[in-house]
């Protein structure tokens, strides 16, 4: 029987089944380039609702939107009972939708807590008007005015999505099977259009987290790029986050979804799990999994990502880790609190949410079941060596700290051409500040601008091997403080004004010397200014004449530095004050040969 044709339908069949082929990033983006990418931008817009506008019973009548929308969700106004809140939509004249509920705890959050009081967003797919209920609820529940957040896909992206589906297909049914799983690129779905706010930051993966993203289940294979698209212009926009919050996103379908930015391949730090966003990747299923599972198409999917995204960065499929928790307000443990959790773990495993759904946790045994079916052995990260040369212990504010190393396989041969990441630890974990690439001996060298103590590490990630990090090292930071006076004479009994500035900002203190008849600096005071910002001002009483040592200086220990030490003469006469008076940072004469004023 002669093999039958690839019709639209079947194109899309195919898709659901088997993924996008990794020949896909290069197939996608010259489908998508065909429309202007402002034309497939997506827009997003707002509605207040009055907290009038619900009746008795917690219920609003039927509410127009501004323009027509394919996303929404709510921000403000939500206490007690109205976390529930419920919300329907329809195109105008047409049937209702299911109600569905908004999330509106919003458990989905970086580490920094940021975009608490956002609902998850809700996929309309193309409607004008809704309802919003408080279920078993009244008007008191709601505590003031909601704002509902739009996010409108237009139709040149959605023929763009559309489009990608179909070639994922083709490509797919092309290419067969492979260790990496066939994954649509944030080309293909619109991300070029969704930029992040700021380069990513990045961590180690030990951990995958499953989610669901508390939204409808009915959408068709061709609305996933749109929906994952109005998903990250409402992550970035309405939450405030720095891109889309998930890793990676998995429709009812079977296709996987590049999110948030950074490398597929590489340990993007999301935000989906809080206080364990550092270590793990997160998975989003498209839909509510509350009373109803996901499907064997989806389930492969995650099967087939999970295996090759762990054992890239040198992590089993199977078993338990223990991760150290970062705390949060959404987190079930503490900071510092030792956590175990199997490799494959629920979003509520973690932390104080429903999520995944109880359908979908109740498979995450299948899950795990076919994820090591298939899974390979891992490569212990520890096969790669990562040296750190001639790391400096302190540095100067703003200037540049120099990291240097190499990368070998456990036999000494180096490895070539692989990105190293220079991290610093900061308070959500570590963080990318500069990069380098390896040379055909292994080595590199990389610069970052220096403005804070902390620890220090490289981190690079080698398929097969996984991904290794060196061990923290501290490395100070030296203040760099500067500073002048107005004047170098001022009339005894008078104040002597000194400004400068101080990075990074700190207290400083002024010390006030006076010299003797015998040639000796004598302290008169030691005066502290506590700026605000990098500047400062201090006003330093000289009292009798003579000349004086004025010299600002600030920190402690190893981040202990001083100004130059600034002269000025204090006299008894105004007729006295020499004509060199408010010549700002120029020094007044030091003391003369012997120790005698000069």
């Amino acid at each position: 029987m002669d093999a039958p044709s690839l019709t639209r339908r079947r194109a899309l069949a195919l898709g659901a089944a088997a993924g996008l082929s990794s020949v896909l990033s290069r197939a996608v983006p010259s489908a998508w380039a065909r429309t202007p990418a402002a034309a497939a931008a997506p827009r997003g817009f707002g509605l207040t609702v009055a907290r009038g506008a619900f009746d008795a019973q917690g219920r609003t009548g039927v509410l127009r939107a501004p323009r027509r929308f394919d996303l929404l969700g709510v921000r403000d106004g939500l206490a007690g009972a109205a976390a529930a809140l419920e919300v329907r939509v329809r195109r105008r004249g047409g049937p209702w939708s299911p109600w569905v509920p908004l999330g509106a705890g919003h458990d989905h959050r970086p580490d920094t807590g940021t975009g608490a009081h956002a609902s998850d967003p809700v996929w309309a797919g193309g409607a004008d008007e809704l309802q919003l209920r408080v279920p078993h609820g009244s008007r008191a529940a709601v505590k003031r005015a909601l704002r509902v957040h739009f996010v409108a896909v237009p139709a040149a992206a959605k023929r763009r999505g559309a489009r990608a589906a179909i070639a994922a297909a083709h490509a797919a049914q092309a290419a067969g099977g492979g260790a990496q799983p066939a994954i649509i690129p944030r080309s293909g779905w619109g991300g070029d259009g969704v930029k992040p706010r700021a380069a990513p930051d990045f961590g180690d993966v030990q951990v995958a987290f499953v989610h669901h993203t508390v939204s409808a289940n009915d959408y068709a294979p061709t609305d996933s790029p749109g929906i994952v698209l109005s998903m990250a212009k409402y992550h970035r926009d309405v939450n405030g986050w720095n891109d889309l919050g998930y890793n990676f996103v998995v429709d009812k379908y079977g296709q996987i979804f590049e999110g948030r930015a950074g490398g597929i391949d590489q340990a993007v730090i999301g935000a989906q799990a809080q206080g364990y966003n550092s270590h793990s990747t997160g998975i989003a299923n498209i839909g509510t999994f509350t009373g109803v599972g996901q499907t064997d198409a989806a389930l492969d999917a995650m099967a087939r990502l999970i295996a090759w995204k762990l054992p890239l960065h040198g992590a089993p499929v199977t078993g338990e880790v223990v991760l150290t928790s970062a705390g949060g307000d959404t987190n079930r443990y503490r900071s510092g609190t030792p956590v175990t959790l199997q490799r494959i773990s629920g979003h509520r495993d973690g932390d104080q949410t429903e999520c995944p759904g109880d359908m979908l946790y109740a498979q995450l045994p299948e899950l795990r079941r076919r994820t090591t079916a298939i899974a390979p052995a891992v490569t212990p990260a520890a096969a790669v060596a990562i040296a750190l040369d001639g790391l400096a212990k302190d540095v100067v504010y703003g200037d540049d700290l120099t990291v240097s190393g190499t990368i070998r396989q456990a036999d000494g041969t180096p490895i070539a051409g692989r990105r190293v990441l220079v991290q610093k630890q900061g308070k959500s974990g570590w963080v990318t500040v500069a990069r380098a690439d390896t040379d055909d001996a292994g080595a590199w060298t990389a610069n970052a601008t220096w403005r804070a103590a902390g620890k220090v590490r490289a981190r690079v990630t080698v398929p097969g091997s996984g991904t290794t990090a060196t061990s923290g090292i501290q490395v100070g930071c030296t203040p760099l403080l500067t500073a002048k006076a107005t004047t170098t004479r001022v009339k005894a009994g008078r104040a002597l004004t000194v400004s400068g500035s101080i990075h990074p900002i700190a207290p400083v203190s002024v010390k006030v010397e006076q010299q003797g008849k015998d040639g000796r600096w004598r302290t008169i005071r030691t005066q502290k200014v506590t700026p605000k910002t990098a500047k400062f001002t201090a006003r330093v009483p000289l009292s009798k004449p003579g000349l004086y040592r004025v010299t600002p200086h600030t920190g402690s220990g190893k981040a202990k530095a001083s100004a130059a030490a600034l002269y000025v003469r204090a006299v008894r006469k105004t007729s006295s004050l020499s004509s060199r008076s408010g010549a700002g940072s120029t020094p007044a004469p030091g003391p003369g040969p012997g120790g005698t004023p000069a």
